[in-house]
């Protein structure tokens, strides 16, 4: 990988090699006088983070790359010791010298230079993952021989993922150092820059959560002129968006296989034929006990790595993948493939995307989080909630056990996804707790407003109150009322003062709601009642916003 960036080529777009290496100095000269040697990097241009990745390993450190900027993802860096570099808050930041330099790229050595990346956490915490230069410059060397040729020598790498994770690190800057390839050091968040690319050969770095949102009005003929490949990684390719693709941009995209733990493991033509994975060049698989292992210089050891993943021999060196083999859970005794039921209702003409989730509590319950299809939408729109969740429980009757049917469901817009383009099943099963129930407003005025709310059991206010009872906390009521109020009427500012509150009697799981809402400059009258009568009322009075 360092010999490829003494080549005399542009690194990024007007960008000459002498400039970056010039960075990489200045980095270098940053992280060389200090104590710890192991640093926190992120920085939102990739060319800057690629100088600063060099120059860290020039200097002897280990960059530490996290997923996000979030107060607790910092703080568990901070509590491991690590400083912070470049974006992070109080990063180190080099010298802005851009002095030119004839040095060229030291020889790094492969085993001694690493990096700290981390899992992206669908399950849970984010793990930290070890990786050698040896094992990202074998992963680089196998890109280039397959994906290279079909490639155009001045083609820009462009990527709507982020760097701060395996796949964009890989295909956004380490295998276009490595290649002499130019690369663009802004990440693209929106599908309108995509059309404003410029005249040169273009490669696309993606996710699936960016290519199943492509729309059709927009007028993709400048792309599609210019796009040598498109890539996708991070989890699977709908199939209606790999045929959108297809279509749109008139070329299949080609979907990447792996992990952070294992690096890239296989690849085939995201053209909606689902056809079997082919292992990338170094890449050894098997099959054992129905589980995929492979075996490759992406990984720390020659030894066989077991993945959780179930997979089947295709035959002719390739292999097709069958789902998950621990998304297994027990219900009475029973164990449960949630895959299975999740494969059954992936293929109803009703949905274009689902998740099938185990929600935790006293006892288990399956819940389905889904996209409804057009024609899933019709139904939807036309007879409601009930009418499509029926269909689809006979749709699923028969093909799995019936007290695997699922009992709680979420149809969404779109699909929810983290910064890599992911989603996380934690987002997924947050959707089945929501603090407040979704209002359905009969009226809403200057002053006035009133909405229904259907207080379900799944509400996260009815969990660990009472524990011998599920009954919605008062004070639940009152933060109902202020939420409510604010949507209706627009006000800020925060609680002076309670006046005139009265808790008729108790709420109860799958109580529908009426609250009635009174605004006043500064006051917020408020009243839930049901069939079974009056449950609340009060006054809140607020001050100014500060």
């Amino acid at each position: 990988m360092a010999d490829a960036v003494d080549t005399d080529v542009l690194v990024s777009p007007g960008i000459e090699r002498s400039h970056w290496l010039a960075r990489v100095a200045a980095w270098r000269d940053a992280f060389s006088t200090l104590a710890s040697r192991d640093i926190a990097l992120a920085c939102d241009d990739a060319l800057e983070f690629s100088a600063a990745l060099f120059g860290g390993w020039q200097a002897g450190v280990t960059p530490w790359l996290p997923g996000d900027a979030l107060p607790a993802t910092l703080g568990q860096l901070h509590e491991r010791g690590l400083l912070f570099a470049g974006d992070l808050p109080d990063g180190i930041r080099a010298s802005e010298s851009i002095a030119s330099t004839d040095s060229g790229m030291p020889a790094l050595d492969a085993d001694s230079c690493k990096l700290v990346l981390f899992t992206s956490g669908s399950t849970g915490e984010p793990a930290a993952i070890r990786k050698s230069l040896r094992q990202l410059d074998a992963e680089v060397d196998a890109l280039e021989s397959v994906f290279g040729p079909l490639l155009d020598a001045d083609a820009v790498v462009h990527a709507t993922v982020s760097h701060q994770h395996i796949y964009g690190l890989l295909f956004r800057i380490l295998w276009p150092l490595s290649s002499g390839r130019t690369f663009a050091p802004a990440r693209i968040a929106y599908n309108e820059q995509l059309t404003t690319l410029g005249a040169s050969p273009i490669v696309l770095v993606a996710s699936p959560a960016h290519l199943k949102r492509l729309p059709d009005t927009q007028d993709w003929q400048p792309l599609a002129s210019n796009l040598r490949a498109v890539f996708s990684s991070g989890g699977p390719l709908p199939l209606d968006a790999a045929l959108t693709v297809q279509r749109l941009w008139r070329q299949a995209a080609i979907e990447v296989f792996g992990s952070t733990e294992t690096g890239g493991i296989a690849w085939r033509r995201g053209d909606g034929s689902r056809a079997p994975w082919q292992p990338l060049p170094g890449v050894e698989w098997r099959v054992q006990d129905g589980l995929l292992d492979v075996r490759s210089p992406h990984l720390p050891s020659n030894e066989w790595w077991s993945t959780s993943d179930r997979a089947h021999d295709a035959g002719d060196g390739r292999f097709e993948l069958l789902g998950r083999a621990d998304r297994i859970v027990k219900l009475e005794e029973r164990r449960i493939s949630l895959d299975a039921i999740q494969t059954r209702l992936q293929g109803s003409d009703l949905l274009d995307e689902v998740r099938v989730l185990a929600l935790p509590g006293h006892r288990i319950l399956l819940a389905v989080a889904a996209v409804p299809s057009e024609n899933g939408q019709s139904l939807l729109d036309a007879e409601g909630r009930p009418a499509l969740v029926e269909r689809l429980r006979a749709w699923l009757a028969g093909h799995c056990d019936p007290i695997a049917l699922p009992r709680r469901w979420r149809f969404l817009d779109a699909w929810p996804a983290d910064a890599r383009g992911k989603t996380r099943e934690r987002d997924l099963a947050a959707l089945f707790r929501p603090l407040m129930p979704t209002p359905d407003w009969q009226l809403r005025e200057d002053d006035k407003a009133t909405a229904s709310l259907l207080a379900t059991a799944e509400l996260a206010a009815f969990e660990g109150h009472f524990p011998q009872v599920s009954v919605l906390p008062g004070v639940v009521l009152v933060d109902w009322a202020v939420r409510l109020g604010r949507e209706a009427f627009g006000f800020v500012g925060e609680i002076q003062c309670m006046e005139a509150l009265k808790f008729q009697q108790l709420v109860r799981p799958d109580t529908l709601l009426t609250a009635e809402l009174d605004w006043r400059p500064g006051q917020l009258g408020f009243r839930f009642t049901s069939a079974r009568g009056a449950h609340a009322s009060g006054r809140l009075r607020f001050g100014d916003a500060p």
